[in-house]
């Protein structure tokens, strides 16, 4: 007996055993640990991963290597990709887009902005980029950018801030963190500034994986989002986790740097983490295909995983098939009492004919009547009684003809239909005593009593029948009930009231990311992006109306000192108590910007450069009264400007940007706080 059941048990155990197993998998990172990968340290440590059946490891990437090729070569299941899955897609290779983490790409060129102000400026100059990174390409190529020296990347701020290099390519959550603290004037120059707005890290796969199990492939992704999630929640937790787990390359400020620039590129509280459109991948396959690396005719049929996950809601269904139902009722109904109305219309005016045709069929005409639907009747108008109710009535109210018959007309409908009814009466006995003849006829809605004690909604289409001079003796009536299509109706308005609050919610969501694209999330100030398109704008009305325009470039004296005392929490109070005392004492028309750091720039139009340089030495002079209580402290600081004006020192932008910067250089340099008006000499 003994070996039978232990044979019992390890049959068991051999069908059972893959149920329980844990797929271990390799995820293959586009980069050395740090913030950028939180979701997924998120998923591993909250056991994300292990109750969807994987054990994950993160394998960072070696420099100069490639994720997709490593996916693709069988090195790792899974990997981290940008915007590249689309060119590598079209070119025939199975890469599968899981799920796009970072909405808005991260990658920029990060230039000294005292050396390199436009992209144009690049030509000739040495680039520091690396071979994946696609997007790069594909912007200098659109800059017209094609004379440039590509030289392979160190991964080091500091070849740009010795002027090893001209630029290089970077996150802009990670390096320009570095910068900031070198006290280094920077540049980012970003793709989406000229059209190119990509993806930025982007889970994938590979079509071999997706096909052998698509459930398995679901439930990574799924287990992968939950993490980004959490992160996105609690990024100090995160934070702690890396340095704890992974690595201490950066230190704690750094990686709450990277999560505050991630979270606004992420935008979780306004897109769904990981959601991704075919539309945009198409989008940027045809970007790749405008600038030459591509062909004419490409596709990139494939590259979206379908998650199954963005269905419509269940009520939809429900709704769209009591629409579709609502449409054909009331379309028959129409139908129908159109026909029904001309019918009646026809023999009410020959009412002799009527009255004799009723006769002579009177009971071919109760036994039409004895088996509708709907329910006909008569009225006397004199003693307001029903004189006819066909048996249909018990169906529709439950009570019998009889029951109705022996009811006034008050009885047989609620107190408001009531009201209603014996004024359309009046009205239209008034009208036909007056020989309006289109008052012979009326249609309206009522509500009537169930014998249940419930409520029956009913369409009543009702004729006057004439006697031998012309006056109304009685009421031919038909009522239909409608119940059921006053409830479909009901839930029809309910569903597009819903959709109606949806498109609302929306409208205010395009409105606030429209917003965010022009605003500094910190100051509430308008962003260089903003400040680019409008001083163009305004130097171009300048020209055309011959009135003075100046440009002020503010930057705080020695602002580092205070990060580094009191943490970059109380440098921020100082920047927005800094931008409210500026905003509060600028013109209606004066465009008040973040510049980049500490860093600010008023355009002030029609101001001519003497009053600028008045109105630049008054805001020094409060800039120097300002007390932010950061805790127990009282910080202080001072700032330096410079000034320029058109026409008098440049008539372009850039020459109005680099006079007044370089008039900025001259007052940090003649010992600070103070304000220094462009001269050439």
């Amino acid at each position: 007996m003994l070996p039978v059941r232990l044979l019992i048990s390890l049959t068991l155990l051999l069908f059972l055993a893959p149920v329980f197993a844990v797929e271990r998998v390799v995820l293959q990172l586009n980069w050395k640990h740090q913030f950028q990968f939180a979701g997924y340290y998120a998923a591993i440590d909250k056991g994300y991963f292990r109750d969807a059946g994987f054990e994950v490891s993160l394998r960072e990437l070696n420099e100069g290597n490639d994720p997709v090729v490593a996916v693709l070569g069988g090195e790792a299941e899974f990997g981290v990709a940008a915007s590249e899955l689309a060119l590598h897609r079209a070119q025939g290779q199975p890469v599968v887009a899981l799920a796009a983490i970072v909405q808005r790409s991260p990658l920029v060129l990060l230039v000294n902005r005292r050396k390199i102000t436009s992209v144009d400026a690049l030509n000739g100059s040495r680039i520091m980029l690396t071979p994946h990174e696609t997007e790069l390409f594909a912007y200098l190529r659109r800059e017209g950018v094609t004379r440039y020296d590509a030289v392979p990347h160190s991964f080091d701020p500091k070849d740009l801030i010795s002027g090893r290099i001209d630029a290089l390519s970077a996150y802009i959550t990670d390096e320009p963190y570095v910068l900031q603290a070198a006290g280094f004037p920077y540049l980012a120059f970003s793709p989406s500034a000229a059209g190119i707005n990509f993806y930025g890290d982007t889970l994938f796969t590979t079509e071999e994986k997706v096909r052998a199990a698509p459930e398995r492939i679901r439930a990574f992704r799924s287990a992968a989002i939950h993490g980004w999630k959490y992160a996105m929640e609690h990024p100090e937790e995160i934070a702690d986790l890396i340095l704890k787990k992974y690595s201490k390359r950066h230190e704690r400020a750094h990686l709450l740097f990277e999560a505050k620039e991630l979270k606004r590129l992420m935008q979780p509280d306004l897109v769904e983490i990981g959601l991704q459109s075919t539309s945009r991948w198409q989008q940027i396959a045809l970007t790749y295909a405008e600038l030459g690396m591509l062909p004419e005719k490409h596709s990139v049929a494939g590259l979206i995983f379908d998650t199954d996950e963005r269905k419509l809601p269940v009520w939809f269904g429900y709704a769209l098939a009591v629409g579709s139902l609502l449409i054909v009722v009331v379309a028959s109904a129409a139908f129908y009492f159109a026909r029904l109305n001309r019918r009646l219309t026809r023999e009410m005016i020959s009412r002799r004919v009527f009255e004799r045709a009723l006769s002579h069929s009177e009971e071919r005409y109760r036994q039409l009547a004895e088996h509708s639907k709907d329910v006909i009747w008569t009225l006397d108008l004199a003693t307001m009684r029903f004189t006819y109710v066909s048996p249909s009535v018990e169906a529709v109210r439950g009570f019998t003809p009889d029951e109705v018959i022996n009811q006034t007309l008050a009885e047989a409908m609620t107190p408001a239909s009531h009201a209603v009814v014996v004024a359309t009466l009046e009205e239209h006995l008034s009208r036909l005593a007056a020989g309006d003849m289109s008052a012979q006829s009326a249609m309206t809605e009522i509500e009537q009593p169930h014998k249940n004690g419930g409520i029956v909604c009913s369409e009543v289409v009702a004729s006057f029948l004439l006697d031998q001079e012309g006056k109304a003796f009685a009421l031919l009536g038909i009522a239909r009930d409608i119940s059921e299509r006053r409830r479909s109706e009901a839930e029809l308005r309910s569903a597009n009231d819903k959709l109606r609050k949806q498109l609302e919610e929306i409208e205010q969501l395009q409105v606030a990311l429209q917003e965010q694209a022009i605003r500094d999330s910190l100051t509430g100030c308008f962003n260089r992006r903003y400040l680019d398109e409008t001083l163009e704008r305004e130097l171009s009305r300048s020209r055309r109306e011959g009135y003075p325009l100046s440009l002020l470039i503010l930057d705080l004296d020695n602002f580092k000192q205070i990060n580094d005392t009191y943490g970059h929490m109380a440098g921020d109070q100082c920047l927005i108590v800094l931008a409210e005392t500026l905003r509060a004492d600028i013109r209606h028309e004066d465009v008040l910007c973040r510049y980049g750091g500490e860093e600010f720039v008023v355009l002030m139009p029609r101001m001519p450069l003497a009053i600028a340089a008045e109105r630049a030495e008054l805001w020094r002079s409060k800039i120097a009264e300002i007390r932010v209580n950061f805790g127990n402290f009282e910080l202080s600081f001072t700032a330096s400007a410079g000034v320029s004006a058109y026409p008098d020192h440049g008539k372009m932008p850039d020459e109005l940007t680099q006079a007044a910067d370089q008039a900025l250089y001259s007052a940090k340099n003649a010992g600070r706080n103070r304000v220094v008006v462009y001269s050439a000499n």
